[in-house]
């Protein structure tokens, strides 16, 4: 019979600095695959960047400033396990 041992992995995440402050978002890589499927809109974006960047901090960007975090998300998660988010 074959067997399989799952090695758990370190949470891999993607560190934002906006002005004197760090957050950390988990990259998608590290998420649960249900947690990835939902960030198929703006809103389910949104709320997900809600969860690790507070809501107040998030008001006073403007939507380039937004745009390039949600970018920075995508592109070091694509890297880091070769697949886009949502694949």
């Amino acid at each position: 019979m074959a067997e399989f041992t799952l090695k758990r992995r370190k949470t891999k995440t993607l560190k934002i600095n906006i002005d004197d402050k760090s957050y950390f978002i988990p990259l998608s890589g590290s998420m649960k695959p249900k947690e990835v499927a939902k960030l198929d809109t703006v809103e389910a974006t949104l709320d997900f960047m809600k969860k690790y960047i507070p809501e107040e901090v998030l008001d006073e960007l403007t939507q380039d400033e937004y745009n390039d975090i949600v970018r920075a998300w995508g592109e070091a998660s694509k890297e880091e396990s070769g697949l886009k988010p949502g694949e």
